[in-house]
């Protein structure tokens, strides 16, 4: 196996927001399935070895790069929404996958507290609000896209 082919892989791996397939980094990469999964192997044996801060992880029928559980909280403040409370993320994670969504459902999802964690979306402009009838339809902006990487919300959404 070419020493290219494993510091291609851990790059598209460092990279990735989502799973990489076998198929998909063999595709893109142009280096045959048994060498990218060679690659995969020794990439996983030296992250233990070396007692890295992240592993390689199966997970969705792909690859990926993941923290140890060890490091999150050390790091949550460097993390896109890292300075985000959780409660928050969780409100701007409905929004984003359901979204347009109304308000009246993100509260009925979320409960009250909801319409303070709406308000701090709007503030960070992480969230956009359309007045509709007596309730407001919410959707995630392009800031929120840019902040966390995104083209689009279906990103979001697969």
């Amino acid at each position: 196996m070419s020493g290219n082919v494993k510091t291609a892989v851990e790059a598209a791996l460092f990279v990735a927001t989502k799973p990489l397939s076998l198929e998909e980094l063999s595709r893109v990469l142009r280096f045959p399935e048994e060498e990218i999964y060679a690659a995969l192997e020794r990439i996983a044996a030296e992250l233990e070895r070396e007692g890295r801060p992240y592993r390689l992880v199966k997970q969705s029928g792909g690859y990926l790069l993941e923290l140890r559980e060890e490091y999150a909280e050390l790091v949550r403040p460097f993390a896109p929404g890292g300075d985000i409370p959780e409660p928050v993320l969780r409100t701007l994670a409905l929004i984003a996958y359901r979204g347009p969504i109304t308000q009246a459902e993100v509260v009925r999802i979320r409960g009250q507290r909801a319409y303070s964690h709406i308000r701090e979306l709007i503030d960070r402009g992480f969230v956009r609000a359309e007045k509709k009838g007596p309730t407001k339809v919410l959707e995630v902006t392009e800031k929120f896209l840019e902040y966390f990487g995104l083209s689009s919300p279906r990103d979001f959404r697969t």
